[in-house]
């Protein structure tokens, strides 16, 4: 039902974000598209010109558009555009319509998005063409983890915004992020069908949100977490979670650190995502303030990485399901901090040899005061190979717990 709900949303969000009547094509204000001229000028005029006319498309042809940043809008850092509400920016081919950041763009310090917005954006969208983030050439700036290839919301929010079929390489930072504040969250939002490669910080990320559908994209290398939501009060420090209803689903991701990271949201369902390859854990649920709760993991094919599923912190509840989980070396669901309210069924796990644990109960430090604890987990009715040792079906490190069922495995 809330998978129902939330597919029935954002699909009314693509329609009311993205924007296909009137509209204007940026070479009619000057762009070039030569890969040498600073395009940014005549594209912002393009998008401020239909803005302001009531909103449209702004058409991209094939070419390379050279952008600098300027100081941007919102005031803080550097954007290269700012797109404004009741405008889509829309490429008419992906790989052949290039937004790309120049060279020694960036400085200490540097808050710098190419695509940023300014307060709230309402029904806006990007689609189908690709931004080259030059991460190389931005010298020793290059690994740096501020700004973003597209951050939108900042200081503001989103409202029916839709970032889709977009290629996103090289990002200094964040590939796209979408944000919304505490007080004020972002709504209707979808992400799909995008490629996002090789950032210096997440691939994907949104936070302060109610209602966001993270689809059919594919994310490699990124050097941080390649999908990432967050609903945390940072000033209130309220047990609530600030982030509800995300789908993320079907979305195929490689080589990075964790592949779906759920910190601080609640009423979130991850499925059938394809994940690979990552150095820490496939998905990784994480408490700050806010409770996690209600939260689904369920169908995903996960390969090749440390840890198959991992916990931390108490939550309102969690459903590990029907995940097939192999080649993990440390565990395949791993329990950590104090962690309540798991239950893990109709899994299936492959560790790397038959000495690996299924479920690793790893407290942070023992005997702390007051002592870490598990409680109220029920782990039951999963699938290992039929040689794997018995005594590491269950590593339980913990000196206190409470309701906790962990067994009925099916070897085969």
């Amino acid at each position: 039902m809330m998978g129902s709900t939330l597919l029935a949303m954002a699909s009314a969000a693509c329609g009311q974000g993205l924007r296909t009547d009137g509209g204007s094509n940026v070479r009619a204000f000057g762009a070039k598209g030569d890969g040498v001229t600073d395009d940014a000028a005549a594209i912002q005029r393009a998008i401020d010109t239909v803005a302001k006319a009531g909103g449209g498309v702004v058409t991209i042809d094939p070419g390379v558009y050279l952008l600098r940043y300027r100081p941007s809008d919102d005031g803080d850092g550097g954007s290269g555009l700012t797109l404004r509400s009741g405008v889509t920016l829309a490429g008419t081919d992906r790989d052949r319509c290039i937004l790309k950041l120049a060279d020694a763009q960036l400085g200490p310090g540097s808050y710098a998005r190419i695509i940023a917005s300014q307060g709230e954006l309402a029904r806006a969208g990007l689609r189908g063409f690709s931004i080259d983030g030059s991460r190389q050439a931005q010298g020793q700036f290059r690994d740096e983890f501020g700004g973003a290839a597209v951050l939108l919301g900042w200081k503001g929010r989103c409202i029916d915004v839709t970032v889709e079929n977009m290629a996103v390489r090289d990002a200094v930072g964040q590939g796209i992020m979408l944000q919304g504040t505490t007080g004020n969250l972002s709504r209707n939002l979808r992400i799909a069908n995008n490629l996002v490669e090789r950032t210096s910080f997440i691939g994907i990320q949104c936070s302060q949100f109610d209602g966001i559908e993270i689809v059919g994209n594919r994310l490699n290398n990124c050097r941080d977490n390649a999908i990432d939501v967050y609903g945390d009060d940072t000033e209130g420090h309220s047990t609530v979670a600030t982030s509800h209803r995300a789908m993320i689903a079907d979305n195929i991701i490689r080589g990075s650190s964790i592949g779906v990271f759920l910190e601080t949201v609640a009423d979130c369902i991850a499925t059938r995502n394809v994940i690979t390859d990552c150095r820490t854990a496939g998905v990784r649920v994480n408490r700050i303030h806010g409770e996690p709760r209600n939260l689904t993991i369920s169908r995903n094919k996960i390969s090749g990485t440390p840890i198959g599923v991992a916990m931390g912190g108490d939550t309102g509840g969690v459903m590990i399901r029907d995940n097939d989980i192999r080649g993990f070396d440390k565990a395949g669901i791993e329990l950590s901090y104090n962690v309540s309210r798991v239950t893990a069924t109709g899994n299936r796990f492959v560790p790397k040899t038959a000495q690996v644990p299924i479920v690793l109960g790893r407290p942070t430090i023992l005997g702390s005061k007051p002592e870490e604890q598990l409680a109220h987990i029920d782990i039951h009715d999963n699938r290992v190979p039929r040689r794997h040792d018995p005594a590491k079906l269950f590593v339980n490190g913990y000196r206190r717990t409470v309701e906790v069922a962990v067994g009925g495995f099916t070897r085969e």
